[in-house]
């Protein structure tokens, strides 16, 4: 249940965790269907940025008071990306058309964690949260930002 501010925070931290966690499993795949070089290159890079992220937010779990740790919430945005993934991959005739559909997933994943992001953002400056949540969140973004950035000019 959420009652106030740092019940949505923790609820949206376990969110975006769970997300970064499924992306880590996820990305090697990205890179394995992409026919594109460039394109392969940058779920692989992603892949390992993303490991970096779910390291940040497990520090950030550690930080905050109290026993919070990362608990199981499923993410149904990305469940179903992956399901209409499948579905177009499945139906490809042409199986370099496969790198547009795995950049839109990669776009839409990038802005769904920027959105997460920024909930946890505004939270964390309403409360005060400390400097060593605040900051790890805000790298975390620009990378997002960054990677939004990348894949929308590899397909453009």
């Amino acid at each position: 249940m959420i009652d106030n501010e740092r019940d949505l925070f923790v609820r949206t931290l376990e969110e975006l965790y769970h997300l970064e966690r499924e992306l880590e499993e996820l990305q090697p795949e990205l890179a394995d269907a992409a026919t594109d070089e460039d394109l392969e290159e940058f779920f692989m890079a992603h892949g390992e940025r993303t490991t970096e992220q779910v390291g940040r937010l497990e520090r950030i779990f550690d930080a905050l008071e109290g026993e919070v740790e990362p608990g199981p919430v499923e993410s149904p945005a990305l469940d179903g990306l992956r399901s209409e993934r499948e579905a177009l991959v499945g139906d490809l005739q042409d199986p370099t058309l496969g790198d547009l559909v795995e950049a839109e997933l990669g776009r839409t994943i990038e802005r769904l964690e920027i959105s997460k992001l920024e909930t946890l953002l505004t939270v964390a400056r309403r409360t005060d949260l400390p400097d060593e949540v605040v900051g790890p969140l805000e790298t975390t973004k620009q990378e997002a930002e960054n990677g939004l950035e990348r894949l929308q000019d590899l397909t453009s």
